[in-house]
C-alpha cells in the first residue's frame, strides 16, 4: 500500500517536472520567435530580392550578401549562446558563440560600409579592426580581459570588453561620414533617407552597449534594405551607358526643382550618325561614353548632368552666375575636342521673367546655332538621325 502510494507520488512528481520542462521549453521557443521573427523575416525577403536582382554590379551584390549572411548567422549564434547560458557545463560553447556573435556583429557593419564604398582602394585594411576585435574577444577562452563568467555563471565584461562595440561603432561612424560626403549634394529623397538610416544604426549600437539586445542587428539589416531601395531607385534614374542621369530623372528634377534651377547647358555630339554608319555602333557608344566622362569631370555639386537622348545631353545648374556657367561650358567643349570628338553647346540663364521651359528652349536654340556653325565651317554633311 505504502509502496503504491510512493510510486504514485513519484509518477505525479515526474509528470509535474515534465510539464514544467515543456512549459519552459515553450516559453523559450516563444521568446526566440518574439525576439528574432522580424529580423528573420526581413532577411528572408531581402535574400529573395538579392537573388532576383540582376542589374547590380557583382561587387555590390557580394557586399549585400556579406551583411545579410552575417546577420543571419548572428541570429543563430545568439540563439545558441542563449541556450548555452542555461547550462554551466556548456561554458566552452557559450564562450565560442559569444565570440562569434561579437565578430559577426562587426562583420555585418563592415558589409554595410562596403555597400557604401564598394570600389574603395585598400579595402582589405578595413578588415583590420574586425580581426583585432576577434582576437580580443577570443581571449575569453583563457582570460577575462574581454569578458568572462562569475561563480554563478553570470556574464561580466572585462577591461577590453567594449572593443566588441567600439569596432562596429567605428564602422558606422565611418559610414555616416562617407554618406554625408557622398549624398550632401544630392537632389531627392536619398539625401535625407541614407543619413537618417546611418544615424538610426548608430543609435541602435549605443542601445546595445548600454541596454543589451539585438537592436544593432535589426538596424543593420533594415538599413541594408533601405540602401538597396536607394541604389535601386538611383539605378532606375541612371543611363547605363554613360552613368549620367537619364531622361526620366531629367523630367522628374525639372518638375521638382524648377524654381531652384539657375542655368541650363544643352549639349549635342556632332557627327555621331556618321560615326555609327561608317565605323559601327561600338564606336558611337565609345564617343558617348567619352563625352559623358568629359561632362562629369566638370559638373560640380551645384549641378546635375543628364543624357536625355541618343547624343543629347543637358546640365541643370542649381546655383552659379553667367561667367561660371560659361566657363564650365568652354571646359567641356575643349575636353571633348581634346578627346578627338566634337560637341555643340549652348547655355541660358534663368530669371524671374522666364519659365524653365523657356530657359531650356533658349539653351537648345544656342546649341543648335553652334551645331550649324560647326557643319558650316567643317563642310561636313549634316546627317539627321
Amino acid at each position: 500500500m505504502y509502496d503504491n502510494q510512493k510510486s504514485q507520488i513519484i509518477v505525479k512528481r515526474d509528470s509535474a517536472d515534465g510539464d514544467r520542462r515543456c512549459a519552459e521549453t515553450g516559453d523559450y521557443i516563444f521568446q526566440i520567435i518574439r525576439t528574432y521573427i522580424v529580423i528573420l523575416f526581413v532577411i528572408l525577403i531581402f535574400s529573395i530580392l538579392l537573388l532576383k536582382r540582376k542589374s547590380f554590379k557583382n561587387t555590390e551584390v557580394r557586399f549585400f550578401w556579406l551583411t545579410v549572411l552575417s546577420c543571419l548567422f548572428l541570429v543563430f549564434t545568439d540563439i545558441a549562446e542563449t541556450f548555452c547560458s542555461e547550462d554551466p557545463s556548456l561554458l566552452f560553447f557559450r564562450t565560442l558563440f559569444s565570440v562569434l556573435c561579437y565578430f559577426l556583429r562587426s562583420t555585418s557593419a563592415l558589409g554595410l560600409l562596403f555597400v557604401i564604398m564598394p570600389y574603395a582602394k585598400k579595402r582589405r585594411l578595413l578588415w583590420i579592426p574586425n580581426i583585432i576585435n576577434l582576437l580580443v574577444c577570443s581571449t575569453a577562452f583563457f582570460s577575462d580581459i574581454a569578458f568572462g563568467y562569475d561563480a554563478d555563471y553570470a556574464f561580466y565584461r572585462g577591461p577590453l570588453g567594449y572593443v566588441a562595440f567600439i569596432v562596429p561603432f567605428f564602422y558606422l561612424l565611418f559610414i555616416i561620414i562617407i554618406v554625408f560626403t557622398r549624398f550632401s549634394d544630392k537632389k531627392g529623397a536619398e539625401k535625407f533617407i541614407v543619413p537618417l538610416c546611418c544615424i538610426f544604426c548608430l543609435c541602435a549600437a549605443l542601445a546595445d552597449v548600454f541596454g543589451g539586445g539585438v537592436h544593432l542587428t535589426e538596424a543593420i539589416i533594415i538599413n541594408c534594405v533601405f540602401f538597396y531601395v536607394v541604389l535601386y531607385s538611383s539605378d532606375s534614374r541612371r543611363d547605363p551607358l554613360t552613368d549620367l542621369l537619364n531622361r526620366k530623372a531629367f523630367y522628374d528634377d525639372c518638375s521638382s526643382y524648377s524654381k531652384e534651377i539657375a542655368a541650363v547647358i544643352s549639349l549635342d555630339v556632332n557627327g555621331l550618325k556618321t560615326l555609327n554608319d561608317t565605323i559601327g555602333h561600338h564606336a558611337g557608344d565609345l564617343a558617348l561614353v567619352t563625352v559623358g566622362k568629359c561632362i562629369s569631370s566638370f559638373v560640380n555639386s551645384n549641378a546635375q548632368a543628364y543624357r536625355i537622348g541618343g547624343d543629347e545631353f543637358i546640365i541643370l545648374f542649381f546655383s552659379g552666375d553667367a561667367a561660371a556657367v560659361a566657363e564650365i561650358e568652354k571646359k567641356i567643349h575643349d575636353a571633348v575636342n581634346n578627346a578627338g570628338y566634337s560637341i555643340a553647346v549652348g547655355h541660358a540663364m534663368a530669371d524671374k521673367d522666364k519659365t524653365l521651359d523657356e530657359v531650356i528652349k533658349q539653351s537648345d536654340s544656342r546649341m543648335y546655332a553652334d551645331k550649324d556653325e560647326y557643319y558650316r565651317q567643317s563642310g561636313a554633311e549634316r546627317r539627321i538621325h
